[in-house]
């Protein structure tokens, strides 16, 4: 019995340190800085993302481009995209303002909850997360900044919004000013 006790041990300590390895080697592995010509920022992301240009409505039946980069990783999406939306479009609003639309546009239909506001040197920022009906959660990061709407988001089953790959993607976020070029 003794030994069978003892088998039973060292079977659960391998699986135990297996499984530890697997998660600090997936955690190990490097992660790309994604920087593009004209975005004015840098994040980090688990693998070179793909780049799209989506055209969004202003109003009057005008759009402007907006750039997405998508990078998967397993089964969860890391966004990032940015739009510059134009002065008649935005002139006089508050950033507080611009920033609740985006918002509530964003998870329209859905649930919005955790909600804080953040500051990332001028900019204003908002993150928060999106419960959607599917049960998927997207953790996201909103800044206005000069006319331009940066957006990160990580989607994912619930649960990734505790995710330390959640924080760091949504963490390295960065603003580059035109003398850090």
């Amino acid at each position: 019995m003794t030994r069978s006790y003892f088998g039973m041990w060292i079977v659960a300590a391998v699986l135990l340190f297996s499984g530890g390895v697997n998660a600090q080697l997936q955690m190990a592995q490097p992660w790309n800085q994604y920087k593009p010509d004209g975005g004015r920022f840098s994040v980090d992301m688990p693998r070179s993302p793909k780049e799209t240009i989506v055209q969004v409505p202003v109003g009057g039946g005008a759009t402007v481009p907006m750039v997405e980069a998508t990078a998967v990783a397993g089964r969860v999406s890391y966004i990032v995209s940015y739009v510059d939306y134009p002065a008649s479009v935005t002139k006089g609003a508050a950033a507080d303002v611009i920033l609740n639309q985006v918002r509530n546009g964003s998870a329209s239909g859905n649930t919005v909850r955790d909600e804080k506001k953040l500051q990332l040197g001028r900019a204003e920022g908002r993150e928060y997360a999106v419960v959607q009906a599917n049960g998927n959660v997207a953790v996201t990061r909103i800044y206005w900044s000069r006319g331009r709407l940066f957006q990160l988001v990580v989607d994912g089953k619930a649960g990734i919004e505790k995710q330390p790959e959640t924080r760091k993607f949504l963490e390295s976020f960065a603003l580059i000013t035109p003398e850090q070029r």
